[in-house]
């Protein structure tokens, strides 16, 4: 029962995520649509975007998995400091990823601006 118990768990955490995710999944259709255009821009966005969605998925478990691995309710693991450090590490974990992926599409979005504010060719 645990087991179905948990799976009901991740599917209602995922349908919490699902306008996020599919705005992500919808983000990423839009770069490629744009990817005659400029290239590398699309892929960085796209790499940017991507590594958001996979930064959601993956946290969504490891949220889940890791702390039950250092807090075992009823011991002596099962202390304040000890529950603080792994909040702490899995915090510190999570932004960095955020920082990350959102280094990489921001990058991608900054990226072979021209001067002038317009990135299409001057007609003449």
């Amino acid at each position: 029962m645990e087991s179905s118990s948990k799976l009901i768990q991740y599917f209602w955490t995922l349908v919490e995520q699902l306008p996020s995710l599919l705005t992500l999944v919808g983000c990423i259709i839009f770069a490629i649509t744009r990817w005659k255009r400029q290239p590398k821009v699309s892929l960085t966005i796209i790499a940017g975007l991507a590594l958001l969605f996979f930064h959601a998925l993956v946290f969504l478990l490891i949220f889940d998995l890791v702390p039950p691995l250092f807090i075992k309710p009823g011991t002596v693991e099962d202390t304040t400091s000890v529950r603080q450090t792994v909040s702490l590490v899995l915090g510190i974990l999570f932004n960095t990823g955020l920082a990350v992926a959102f280094a990489v599409l921001l990058a991608g979005v900054f990226m072979q601006r021209t001067p002038g504010g317009s990135n299409e060719p001057q007609p003449g």
